[in-house]
C-alpha cells in the first residue's frame, strides 16, 4: 500500500474496469485491488478521500459523476426508496387500464391498446390461470421489460407500451380537456420509472454479483401476495466444473395465509436441495404434508433430491435474508480498498 492518512484526498485512475465487484485501480502510482460496486470505467480518473486506515482502508469518492448524476444510481435510490413501487403498480394497472374506468378517455386512447396493456399486466400475475402456462416465468421476463435490449416484439412488452401510451396521452394532456388523462400520465411516468430501476437492480446485480432478481405478484382468492426471487449462478472464473454449474435460488414469498415463507434451493447440474423456512410449526407441519407430492414432480423433471425440507426459524427471515442479498448494491458510495 502507498503512505496515506487519514482525511486526504488523492486521485485514483481504474486501470481494469470492474467485475464481480472488484476493481484493479492506481493509488500513487500503486497497484491495489479494490472491492467496490460502484459502476466504474476503466481509464476514469476520479477522487477519493481516505475515511479510514485500519483494520481495512477506506476511500469515498469525493466527487464522481457517476455516483452522484448517473442514471443508474438514480433508478438504484429510486428503488431503494419505493421498494413496493411495483407491487403497488400492479395492484392498482389493472384497474387503472380498464376501459370502463377510463370512460371518454379510453376511447381516445383506443379501447384495442388500453386492453392490450390490461392483458399483458393480468397474464403478469401469477395465479390459477398462470398455472397453465409452463413457460410463464420466462414470458414473465421478456413482457415486463427486465431485458436492457431492445425488443422486436413491442406488442408484447410492457415498457414500450408504456411509452407508446404515453406518447398518445401529450397532446389530450396539453388541451387540458380530459382531466383523467393528466392523471394516468403521471401514473405511466411512475409505472415506467418503476421498470427501470428494476432494469438497473438486475444489470449491477449480474455485473457484479453474477445474480438476478425478480418480484412477481401473486393473485390469492381475497387479495395479492408477493414473490420475491433471487437467482444466483455459479462462478464463471472457477476451475471447478461443479461451482461453475452451481446455482442458488431464493424465493421470498409472502402468502396469503401462511404468510412469509422463505425457500432456500441449491441446484448443482441435476440434483437440488431445498429448504423452506417459516414461523410457526403449524404452517411447517402444513407444508410437510406437501413435499412428497414437490418431491415428485421435481424428479418427474429430471432432478435428483438431495434433501427436500421445512424448519421453524422464529427470526424476521424475510428481512434478514432480503438485507443480505442487497448489501452490495446498496453500499455503492465507498470504496473499499484491501489493505
Amino acid at each position: 500500500m502507498p503512505p496515506l492518512s487519514v482525511g486526504e484526498v488523492v486521485e485514483a485512475e481504474i486501470v481494469e474496469t470492474p467485475r464481480y465487484g472488484k476493481a484493479l485501480i492506481s493509488l500513487k502510482n500503486s497497484m491495489v485491488v479494490a472491492d467496490s460496486g460502484l459502476l466504474l470505467k476503466k481509464g476514469e480518473k476520479i477522487a477519493v478521500r481516505v475515511m479510514q486506515l485500519h483494520p481495512g482502508v477506506v476511500l469515498r469518492i469525493v466527487a464522481n459523476e457517476i455516483s452522484q448524476n448517473s442514471r443508474l444510481m438514480d433508478c438504484l435510490r429510486f428503488y431503494r426508496s419505493n421498494p413496493k413501487a411495483l407491487f403497488e403498480f400492479f395492484r392498482d394497472g389493472i384497474d387503472r387500464f380498464s376501459p370502463e374506468n377510463l370512460g371518454d378517455l379510453a376511447a381516445h386512447l383506443g379501447k384495442k391498446n388500453v386492453k392490450n396493456i390490461q392483458g399483458i399486466l393480468k397474464s403478469l400475475i401469477f395465479s390459477r390461470e398462470s398455472l397453465k402456462n409452463p413457460l410463464f416465468f420466462r414470458d414473465y421476463v421478456r413482457r415486463f421489460g427486465y431485458s436492457m435490449e431492445n425488443v422486436r416484439d413491442a406488442s408484447q412488452n410492457l415498457k414500450q407500451l408504456l411509452i407508446r401510451m404515453s406518447g398518445r396521452l401529450q397532446p389530450l394532456v396539453k388541451t387540458g380537456n380530459l382531466p383523467a388523462a393528466e392523471k394516468l400520465a403521471g401514473f405511466i411516468r411512475s409505472s415506467l420509472q418503476t421498470i427501470d430501476s428494476h432494469r438497473v437492480i438486475n444489470y449491477l446485480f449480474q455485473e457484479y454479483d453474477s445474480k438476478y432478481m425478480f418480484q412477481v405478484p401473486l393473485l390469492f382468492p381475497e387479495n395479492m401476495g408477493l414473490a420475491k426471487i433471487f437467482i444466483k449462478l455459479g462462478d464463471r472464473d472457477s476451475k471447478d466444473k461443479g461451482r461453475r454449474n452451481e446455482k442458488n435460488v431464493l424465493f421470498l414469498l409472502n402468502m396469503d395465509v401462511l404468510g412469509d415463507v422463505v425457500v432456500q434451493a441449491k441446484i448443482k447440474t441435476k440434483k437440488i436441495s431445498c429448504v423452506l423456512k417459516c414461523k410457526d410449526e403449524n404452517i411447517c407441519n402444513f407444508i410437510r404434508l406437501f413435499l412428497e407430492e414437490l418431491g415428485e414432480k421435481l424428479t418427474a423433471l429430471g432432478y435428483d433430491i438431495d434433501y427436500l425440507t421445512c424448519v421453524t426459524d422464529k427470526d424476521d427471515l424475510k428481512t434478514r435474508a432480503e438485507s443480505s442479498e442487497f448489501q452490495n448494491l446498496f453500499a455503492l458510495e465507498s470504496v473499499d480498498i484491501l489493505a
